[in-house]
């Protein structure tokens, strides 16, 4: 039988493949994990999943920057650098931002929702499920502690659900759309010089004083003996040189 350019075989084969994944290891873990806190696992898939698709996208963007011929060749480092930086800061903003947003959106939730789960807003709405129950009859509502309902279910739904909008708002919003974007410019610069530096040192265009620090190089806090000894060794070797200013003019002419 075919189902289209699809034979039963074929689907019976996918079936099987489906079958084994499912009950492999990683799958029946991350069943567990759900089972246990579903909103707790479904946020770090969320998450997770994004963040991978970021670290596929970074290296797709580099790697197309880098062999594009329509960007000049003196801008094409830059291009990579900007999309390197970018992925990696997006990656490393969103898992921050989620981190950090888990610990403080419980505690946010209480102070923004206090008046929807203090004990006035409780004990109305336990009134209002006893009185459903009775009306419709329900036996296991009628059983079953009203207050550990509202716990358990009405509280705890709204705070899974709060918890894991504004932690994946924060880590997809905040730290991919806000963040990133301020710094990404700035430390693509410092990537690309870095790059530049590595590529000199392969192909050995870069002597040994030029990968080390020049010892006569002044510090940013202007420490006047090493620019005196930087300036003594200047003037010595202009006058080993030199000392005709004819021969300097013409010199410097050429």
């Amino acid at each position: 039988m075919n189902i289209g350019s699809v034979t039963t075989s074929t689907l019976k084969g996918i079936g099987k493949g489906i079958a084994k994944a499912t009950n492999a290891k990683p799958a029946r873990w991350l069943g567990d994990k759900f089972n246990l806190n579903l909103e707790d696992a479904l946020a770090m898939a969320t998450v997770g999943s994004i963040i991978a698709k970021d670290g596929i996208g970074c290296a797709m963007y580099v790697t197309q920057s880098m062999n594009n011929k329509k960007i000049p060749d003196k801008k094409r480092k830059f291009v990579a650098a900007l999309d390197l930086t970018n992925g990696l800061l997006m990656i490393v903003a969103q898992i921050g931002m989620f981190l950090a947003m888990r610990k403080y959106s419980g505690k946010i939730f209480n102070k923004l929702l206090s008046k929807s789960f203090n004990p006035l807003a409780k004990s109305n709405t336990i009134s209002r499920m006893r009185m459903w129950a009775s009306k419709k009859g329900e036996p296991v509502l009628k059983k079953l502690g009203l207050e550990k309902v509202f716990d358990e279910k009405v509280q705890k739904g709204a705070l899974d659900v709060f918890k894991f909008v504004l932690d994946t708002a924060a880590a997809t919003i905040i730290g991919k759309r806000v963040i990133v974007p301020l710094i990404a410019t700035p430390f693509a610069s410092k990537v690309e010089k870095w790059l530049d530096k590595r590529e000199k040192m392969k192909n050995g265009e870069i002597s040994e004083q030029e990968k080390a620090p020049d010892a006569f190089e002044p510090s940013m806090k202007g420490n006047d003996k090493t620019t005196d000894a930087k300036v003594a060794v200047a003037a010595n070797e202009a006058e080993d040189e030199t000392t005709n200013l004819l021969d300097i003019y013409k010199k410097n002419m050429k």
